[in-house]
């Protein structure tokens, strides 16, 4: 085989390859969350069935649709302030141990992004020139006003990591703070994902382009 048609055998085996790998890894995730999934509540219902038709019976999904009317019946359940107090008690005495503490919050922290933006204890998104000059930073207004004086100008940016129960609230000038096209929720993922998720709205305020470094809005 000619050294041009080798070169072209692997050119094309490549472009097969990119074109079938993501295929397939989809295939296979689907496959492995579907057989994990199906095999929490799946053999129980099926034994279930079996004794009641008096012998073995396999329904494919049938735990898998188990489990999503449990996770909606739970979703229900948490509408119910009893067992919403009984959940937080449980969450409770889960934050108390060590170990599980830490796998719990880092739990929390991959489904905080997806949460209601009215459960988010933030109003708005806003960028500062913060800690100096020309670096601006992202954070979340926490209080409109630092107190209750009417002339007082001042607000709390909460200023958060990627784990987003770690930062520091910083007390500002409304004047030093830029509010810019962004809702809480779209903030928290940015965070979460160190901020690889995010669109050009984070340099934006207001339709315009933010300042140049050292210039105010």
């Amino acid at each position: 085989m000619s050294e041009s048609k080798s070169a072209a055998l692997r050119k094309y085996f490549l472009s097969g390859l990119i074109a079938l790998l993501p295929l397939f890894i989809t295939w296979k995730v689907l496959t492995l969350l579907f057989v994990t999934i199906d095999g929490v509540l799946g053999p129980r219902i099926d034994a279930l069935i079996g004794l009641a038709v008096g012998r073995a019976i396999h329904v494919p999904g049938l735990g898998l649709v188990a489990t999503a009317a449990l996770v909606v019946f739970i979703g229900v359940l948490m509408q119910k302030v009893l067992f919403k107090q009984t959940l937080e008690l449980f969450e409770g005495l889960i934050l108390r141990l060590p170990l599980v503490r830490s796998l719990y919050n880092a739990s929390r922290q991959i489904v905080a992004p997806f949460a209601d933006d009215a459960k988010l204890p933030f109003s708005k998104v806003v960028l500062v020139e913060y800690p100096m000059v020309g670096r601006w930073t992202i954070g979340l207004v926490a209080k409109e006003r630092a107190t209750a004086e009417p002339d007082d100008d001042r607000m709390v940016v909460f200023f958060p990591t990627n784990h987003l129960h770690l930062g520091y609230p910083v007390v500002l000038s409304r004047h030093d703070v830029v509010e810019i096209d962004m809702t809480v929720e779209e903030a928290v993922k940015f965070f979460v994902s160190c901020g690889v998720i995010g669109d050009e709205n984070l340099l934006r305020s207001n339709g315009a382009h933010l300042p140049m470094p050292g210039a105010r809005a």
